[in-house]
């Protein structure tokens, strides 16, 4: 697959349609029967890039999620994982998490919004370290203090 400059723009843009229309199925029990709807590959910067992408809604907010890990590549550089990350969850309160599946490193961004779609501080974050990459901010949290299911 060639990369095409507006194709983070389209896989963003698409990827979050059907994010919002899965909203309603989003339970723990559904959860591998509709993964399969989440998830696509796609080449940014040159990496070959799997992205996962899923919204929640909850009584006073919503939670959206990406998560991102290399095909092929156990890592993926950490400017490509911002660029995505801010792509389809803006810049505002970010949430990093990272964990290993199999031999690969799995990067999982999150932010909550209001039903608004306003970026808000986590309801859920504990303690978090604050980090800073080349003026992107975003909580450092780790594996431990998220339930992932």
């Amino acid at each position: 697959m060639l990369y095409k400059p507006d194709q983070i723009e389209t896989t963003v843009e698409e990827m979050r349609r059907m994010g919002e229309q899965l909203v309603p199925y989003n339970t723990p029990q559904n959860e591998e029967d509709i993964n399969i709807l989440k998830t696509r590959e796609t080449v940014i910067d040159g990496y070959d890039v799997c992205v996962y992408y899923t919204k929640s809604r909850f009584e006073d907010h919503c939670t959206e999620i990406v998560q991102l890990w290399g095909k092929y590549a156990p890592f993926l550089p950490f400017c490509v994982i911002c660029k995505i990350a801010k792509a389809f969850l803006g810049s505002a309160h970010l949430s990093l998490v990272e964990l290993f599946k199999g031999n690969r490193k799995v990067y999982c961004w999150a932010v909550n919004v209001t039903h608004d779609g306003k970026p808000i501080r986590s309801p859920y974050n504990g303690k978090v370290e604050e980090c800073t990459f080349e003026g992107f901010n975003y909580s450092y949290m780790q594996p431990s203090q998220v339930n992932f299911y």
